[in-house]
């Protein structure tokens, strides 16, 4: 998995040049999945469809399923990038295009109680 900088995505979204401050501001508002390693912020790669310049539409509701959750963003990375038997064993991430049912797997593995 790519870690981008602010910098990786104002470009991956084809914003002005430096325009980090609209980066932020995405997340801020939730529609852009990022947190923080060794004190720089860093954002998921897989959350930007390159050939359009856009955010995967799902991200938005998976950040807000995580933060409704009690689910850090870089716990929804863990998740998104790990092995689910809700997949027969492959990674979320490799179902972003399949919003619904995403978000419904995505609620029942993180609300089920043993």
């Amino acid at each position: 998995m790519d870690l981008l900088t602010a910098s990786d995505v104002a470009k991956a979204l084809r914003l002005p040049e430096g325009d980090d401050v609209k980066v932020y501001g995405l997340c801020a508002k939730g529609r852009l999945l990022a947190f923080e390693r060794g004190g720089e912020w860093v954002f998921p790669g897989f959350q930007f469809d390159a050939a359009s310049g856009l955010i995967e539409p799902v991200i938005a509701d998976l950040v807000r399923l995580a933060g409704d959750l009690g689910w850090a963003n870089e716990e929804l990375v863990i998740w998104l990038c790990s092995p689910s038997g809700y997949f027969g064993g492959d990674r979320p991430v490799n179902h972003l295009h399949e919003s619904d049912d995403l978000l419904e797997k995505a609620r029942n593995e993180w609300t089920v109680e043993w």
